[in-house]
């Protein structure tokens, strides 16, 4: 019975120190960066934190492909917030809902007007080369 006992202890001191794991194939949500000109911003900091907590959620760096992900726990709007070494950096918002699921993020207000941005660009650049080129010809 002692030697029963002692494998026991023994067996149970063993499952303490076991890491156990899960791998997740969804329910999580990922998050890419990149500078304007598409490089990288792999191994940059990051804090990401829940709804209405100042203590991060999460901190780490993001991967290889300037990416991250995380897996949230309750409904709102979660703030990620990504630095770069050489002082880049962005601030997003990310709004999950009741199913814990992503419903909406926000984008910067260049990315979000983009293509009006351009063809307001593309339209002012026309007027003013009909505007020079009448003008030269006038002289």
């Amino acid at each position: 019975m002692r030697v029963f006992l002692a494998l026991f202890a023994l067996v149970s001191l063993l499952g303490a120190h076991d890491l156990v794991h899960r791998v997740f194939h969804s329910e999580c949500i990922a998050v890419s960066f990149a500078y304007a000109d598409q490089s990288d911003f792999s191994y940059q900091a990051y804090e990401l934190y829940a709804p209405g907590e100042t203590i991060p959620y999460q901190v780490g760096r993001t991967d290889k492909s300037s990416s991250l992900c995380f897996r949230p726990t309750k409904q709102g709007v979660w703030t990620l917030k990504a630095f770069g070494e050489d002082g880049h950096g962005a601030a997003v918002e990310i709004t999950v809902d009741e199913h814990l699921a992503l419903s909406g993020y926000a984008q910067p207000l260049y990315e979000k007007f983009q293509k009006i941005f351009v063809g307001l660009a593309l339209i002012f650049a026309l007027f003013c080369t009909l505007y020079l080129y009448k003008k030269r010809r006038s002289k």
